[in-house]
Order: C-alpha cells, then sequence, then structure tokens
C-alpha cells in the first residue's frame, strides 16, 4: 500500500541533502512512485541517511517512511508498506552521503604525495573511510577512527574490514605514517577481533625500514589474530620521480625481491602445515624477481585481489581457459601496450599467440618518463608516454591494443588525454580498448 503527501514548494537552502537518486528498478515500487534521476532522499523512517549502510539497515522493514525532495523542490512524504517479495527499487548514487572521512596521515611512502599538483582533484584525494573499507574493499589505517564510528563498526558487524597495518612496531608505525595514533594499531586489532571483526590485512613494504626482521615481527604479531586475521598481502613501496623534499626511500631490485620471497615462502609453509596458508606477495615481487607465478590454488579465493594480488595468475588462467576457442589461422598484426611490468605478464601469452599461423602479435612496454621509470604498472601510464613510445616504434602494426585499465570511467587517462587523442596521432593505426582477455582474443580472431 502506498500513500504520497505532496507538498508545497519549500526552499530548503542551507539544509544539507544527503542521498541523490541515480535511478529505479523496472517494476519496483520506486518506479511506480515517479521517482526519478536527481531526486534525493532526506530521510527514511525519519533517519538521515549517511551512507550506504544507514540505507540498508533503514530499508530492510516492509514499513518504510520517505521523505523525497524531488527534483523541482516539491517536498514528497511516503509511507510504504510493501510485501516482502516486492523490490524497492531505489538506486542510490554513491555510497557516501555525507562528508567523506580523508586521511590525516603523512606516510613516508604516500602514493598521492608522489605526483604533481596538475593532476586531477580526485587522484589527490586521500580518504580513510572506513565505510569504503567495508563496502568497496579499500583499505583504512584505522588512525582516524573516532570512538562513535568503532562502535558503529562493532554494533552493525561491519566484517571484513581491510586494514593498512605496514608494521605492528608502535614506535616504528608512528615514523613511517607520522601519526602519533599510528603506533595503537595493536590494541585496536585486538578490539576488532575480540567483538567478531575480520580483517584482511596489507604491509607496504619499504626496504630498510619494515622489512627482514621487522617483517618478521609484524607477520609474527597479527598471526595472534588468526583466523580474524583472514588475509595478508605484502607490496612494494611505489616511487615516483616527485619525491623532492620527501622521505627517502628506495625500490626493491631483483635480489631483494628474491629476499623478500625467501622470507614469505618459510612463513607460508608454516601456516600450510597448520591448515591454511593467508599470506600473500605481490605480482611484482615474482615478476621482478623472475620467479614462477603461484598457482590457483596458492591464492585460496584471491582474497587480495582488490591490491592487486594475484591478478597475473587470473590473466593466464582466463587466457588457458579461452585457448581451444583460439582461430588456427589469422592475418592480423597487433601490438599490445602495456607497462614494463605487464609486459612481464603478457610475453607468455603473445609467444602462445604467435604460434597462430600468420599472426604477430607484439608486446610493447611503454617507459612512464611522467611518474618515473621505477613506475612499471599499466595503470599509471599517460597518453603523452603512450604516444611517445609508439612513435619509436618501427613498422608499427595495424592494430594496436589499448587495455581499458588506463582510462577512468569519463575516458580520460592521466594526463586528461582520451582515446580520440592517441587516434589523431596515428591515423593509419586502429586502436581498439580491452578491459578482458576475451576482448582481445575478439580482435584476434577477427580483427
Amino acid at each position: 500500500m502506498l500513500s504520497t503527501l505532496n507538498y508545497d514548494i519549500i526552499s530548503l537552502q542551507g539544509e544539507k541533502i544527503k542521498l541523490k537518486i541515480k535511478g529505479t528498478e523496472k517494476n519496483s515500487i520506486a518506479q511506480k512512485l515517479d521517482l526519478a534521476e536527481g531526486d534525493r532522499i532526506k530521510l527514511i523512517n525519519g533517519q538521515t541517511i549517511n551512507d550506504y549502510i544507514d540505507f540498508q539497515y533503514e530499508t530492510a522493514n516492509n514499513f518504510l517512511n520517505l521523505l523525497i525532495e524531488k527534483k523541482d523542490g516539491q517536498l514528497w512524504e511516503v509511507d510504504i508498506n510493501r510485501d516482502f517479495n516486492e523490490k524497492l527499487g531505489i538506486i542510490p548514487d554513491g555510497i557516501i552521503y555525507d562528508q567523506l572521512k580523508q586521511c590525516t596521515n603523512d606516510c613516508v611512502f604516500c602514493f598521492v604525495r608522489q605526483q604533481p599538483e596538475a593532476m586531477r582533484e580526485t587522484l589527490l584525494l586521500k580518504d580513510d573511510d572506513y565505510r569504503f573499507s567495508f563496502l568497496q574493499g579499500s583499505f583504512i589505517s584505522l588512525t582516524n577512527l573516532s570512538e562513535e564510528e568503532m562502535e558503529r563498526i562493532i554494533n552493525l558487524k561491519l566484517t571484513p574490514l581491510n586494514i593498512s597495518v605496514h608494521t605492528t612496531n608502535p614506535e616504528l608505525r608512528v615514523v613511517m605514517m607520522r601519526n602519533p595514533s599510528a603506533g595503537q594499531i595493536m590494541d585496536k586489532l585486538r578490539c576488532l577481533a575480540e567483538n567478531g571483526i575480520s580483517f584482511n590485512a596489507q604491509i607496504v613494504l619499504c626496504p630498510g625500514i619494515n622489512d627482514q626482521k621487522e617483517l618478521d615481527r609484524t607477520i609474527a604479531d597479527l598471526d595472534h589474530f588468526y583466523p580474524r586475521v583472514l588475509s595478508l598481502g605484502i607490496v612494494p613501496v611505489g616511487l615516483t620521480r616527485y619525491r623532492e623534499g620527501l622521505f627517502q626511500l628506495n625500490s626493491f631490485n631483483h635480489l631483494m625481491a628474491e629476499g623478500v620471497l625467501t622470507q614469505l615462502q618459510t612463513w607460508q609453509n608454516r601456516f600450510k602445515k597448520r591448515g591454511k596458508n593467508y599470506i600473500y606477495a605481490a605480482d611484482e615481487f615474482y615478476l621482478l624477481a623472475g620467479q614462477k607465478v603461484p598457482a590457483t590454488e596458492h591464492y585460496n579465493g584471491f582474497p587480495q585481489i582488490e591490491n592487486g594480488i594475484g591478478l597475473t595468475r587470473i590473466l593466464w588462467d582466463d587466457f588457458i581457459k579461452l585457448t581451444d576457442k583460439l582461430p588456427v589461422k589469422s592475418d592480423q598484426n597487433i601490438a599490445i601496450v602495456t607497462g614494463k611490468l605487464g609486459a612481464l605478464a603478457l610475453q607468455p601469452i603473445a609467444k602462445r599467440l604467435n604460434q597462430i599461423n600468420g599472426l604477430v602479435v607484439k608486446v610493447l612496454p611503454i617507459s612512464n618518463s611522467f611518474f618515473g621509470d621505477s613506475v612499471t604498472v599499466t595503470g599509471l601510464l599517460t597518453g603523452f608516454d603512450i604516444i611517445r613510445g609508439l612513435k619509436r616504434v618501427e613498422d608499427l602494426p595495424e592494430y594496436i591494443l589499448i587495455p581499458g585499465i588506463i582510462f577512468n570511467q569519463a575516458g580520460y587517462m592521466l594526463d586528461n588525454l582520451k582515446y580520440q587523442d592517441l587516434q589523431r596521432n596515428f591515423p593509419n593505426n586502429k586502436f581498439i580498448i580491452c578491459h578482458t582477455i576475451d576482448e582481445a582474443l575478439e580482435v584476434i580472431s577477427n580483427g
């Protein structure tokens, strides 16, 4: 049963309206009510909706009271008494409707601090919001949590969370994160674990700082929370050329990456004997060390995929599943644009594809002059570097595959160039954006 009270237009100047409606589901209550994109929800059951967690909690009831501001300024109060199988059908715009909780740390390895000021504002934004951690898998430091927020996490059982630990040494963590409250990490993890909150942990490993003995200490400390600690991902620090005046840090080289993997393998073997390993090294360590990327079974369902750990294995597995669909013959001449690290992952695939009669596949690793040569991941390539790199290639193939990860949702690369800018510089070539291995193989098969 629905009832709607249509109020006169009321000025809402000065009031902060929270939840914006992105759309409605077909044949839902929201659609029948003529709720539409751009309408805003002020209250549900008399409660302000600050985030998607509030939205889910308040809309779980069969009886709802909504206060809605239409796009034309009218206020509607809507009472809904729905059956258990009726869909409300409101699609919220985003997951945070109040202010994003920004990071107050000043981490010595912070990538945001290593970018030029001219970058897009969204790339310079540092968030440390527990709601993004719970809902979308981003990592938080726990240094910016208020007591009320900690209580909310526990009371609503917002589990699992994703937590950036880096080190459990309290003095070292304060130094690394430049936040006096950073040293409370073990107390906060203990509080979460004792109250039933599980977590995935992350360590950004910095040579000479939190590695070797400090890494052993951190792993041993975190293991006290097992099985509440679901996974532990170890990723190498990323350094750009924009580090003037910042803390002195070094990148990992081949031998250092080998050392990290040897150290982690000792812990992994120990945990396997107990029942299950939950420590995972970033793909970069294996590729940099020239070691074999572990098999699918090693990753136990890929719990750290948000951290990019295991993406190489997933890529190879996806390719293997599609090999029976490969053509016997193809007259395509194709180049695949990638970062230096991505080239190491793509070479085995290119080797197999070049066994197809008539097919030529070149992997083109692009140097990153924008951020610096030490930045080797594909997702941080700029349009300028791609253009510059391709102009140096003799006999550039007709088809050029560009990984979709290089573009944001609006179609821009990090330096605000678009697909059209690439095509404009190479009018005799065909640029194709590929988000999956399936899309790349479609080009190989059909052009």
